[in-house]
């Protein structure tokens, strides 16, 4: 069984009932306040459970040396039990009023003293409990809560990032969501436009971009002293007040901000594929419009090619008709002659016929390639972002109101 020690304190003469405190418990007496708190200070003397100040033998009890005990002894956290030698109601309120934990008269018997002075020291246990109990629930309930603001942080930061429309605004956009986590940065992002070194004011700082140009290739996470560059793809991050004293902050940190890091990574390559097609959509509109050109001159020389070759046949045939009757040809010659010169305007009237259809179809080629050429400049003047310099922008006029935007937290 656990034997607490009790601090005694009384003049020079004490009451019946301390004889009994000092069969349950180790005592220590002590004849003043000073020599109490001495001892309550000493390294050795920590494991002291409670204070008894005893007033069994005057008249009335000393509450004002009472009142000055609790006082001095208010930080050590431990119960004060006071015994005196009567019960009345006034001096019970007059002790509760000061703070003792309880107040033990004459009619007490002696068996029930030392229970009553354990049941101040298990309550006074049982309440430290409790608030390092509450101490841990409120600090779980902190974390707890801290995660979800992160966490909202980063899912709003992914959301406003999808409708960022340039560089610049991408990197304000992480700039306010690593403010949240209190933390002081510089940003570089590497495009097929260029690379971009930024700081929260928009404008950048050499030796910081020189160190992560060089940085960028040394690992996801370079620490040095309260500093940290973290890497991946397209992005890098410098952070200059990681809290190096907060093990625990300085871990989720990390975490965290390694997810924007990402988040930043994957739109740098959405927005330089959108550019990317937007190359290949004008390089396909410059062929088109080529193409498109190339197949009207066929046709239009097609067209005058077919009409010479009518207009050769028909001479010919002409040419002939007018000749024969000069040459003193036979019937039968002239009968062949002239059916050669039929047939011959005949053939090239079908040729021609036969052309016609060939024609159609360079008009409808035509037609559907111009048609194309419209709807690619269509996508071209409404769609996307684009770019300008080395910024690449967004078109956002045709946004509706509901796409204004997302806030969660």
């Amino acid at each position: 069984m656990t034997v607490y020690h009790l601090l005694l304190l009384q003049d020079t003469h004490s009451s019946a009932l301390t004889v009994h405190l000092k069969d349950a418990f180790e005592v220590t007496c002590v004849t003043s306040i000073e020599d109490c708190v001495a001892r309550l200070q000493a390294q050795h003397q920590q494991d002291i459970k409670a204070i008894v100040l005893d007033c069994g033998h005057l008249p009335e009890p000393d509450f004002e040396l009472g009142e000055r005990l609790l006082m001095a002894v208010a930080e050590a956290g431990i119960p004060v039990v006071l015994l005196a030698k009567d019960s009345t109601l006034k001096n019970k309120l007059k002790a509760f009023e000061l703070g003792f934990d309880d107040y033990i008269g004459p009619s007490v018997p002696s068996e029930e003293l030392a229970a009553r002075v354990g049941r101040a020291i298990y309550n006074r246990i049982a309440n430290e409990q409790l608030k390092s109990r509450l101490e841990l629930a409120n600090a779980t309930a902190y974390t707890a809560m801290s995660d979800c603001s992160d966490l909202g942080s980063n899912i709003q930061f992914l959301l406003d990032i999808n409708r960022c429309s340039n560089f610049d605004e991408l990197g304000q956009i992480l700039f306010k969501t690593v403010a949240h986590y209190g933390l002081s940065c510089s940003l570089q992002l590497r495009s097929m436009a260029g690379v971009k070194n930024m700081e929260a004011n928009g404008m950048a700082k050499d030796l910081e971009s020189q160190l992560l140009t060089n940085m960028k290739d040394a690992g996801r996470y370079v620490d040095f002293s309260h500093r940290t560059i973290i890497n991946y793809g397209q992005c890098s991050l410098l952070v200059r007040n990681m809290p190096l004293n907060d093990e625990k902050k300085y871990g989720a940190i990390k975490d965290n901000v390694f997810s924007l890091v990402q988040g930043v990574d994957a739109r740098i390559k959405a927005l330089d594929e959108h550019q990317r097609l937007v190359e290949e959509r004008e390089t396909l509109q410059k062929l088109s419009v080529n193409v498109q050109e190339i197949i009207t001159r066929i046709d239009e020389s097609y067209q005058e090619v077919m009409r010479e070759i009518v207009n050769v046949a028909e001479d010919a045939a002409d040419s002939i008709q007018s000749r024969l009757p000069n040459l003193a040809l036979s019937e039968e010659q002239e009968n062949y002659f002239e059916e050669v010169s039929i047939h011959l305007i005949s053939e090239t009237a079908e040729v021609f016929n036969r052309g016609l259809k060939v024609d159609e179809c360079f008009k409808q080629l035509s037609s559907e390639m111009a048609l194309a050429i419209e709807r690619v400049s269509f996508v071209s003047d409404n769609d996307g972002p684009y770019l300008e310099g080395n910024v690449c922008y967004v078109d956002t006029s045709q946004d509706t109101e509901d796409d204004t935007g997302v806030e969660l937290f």
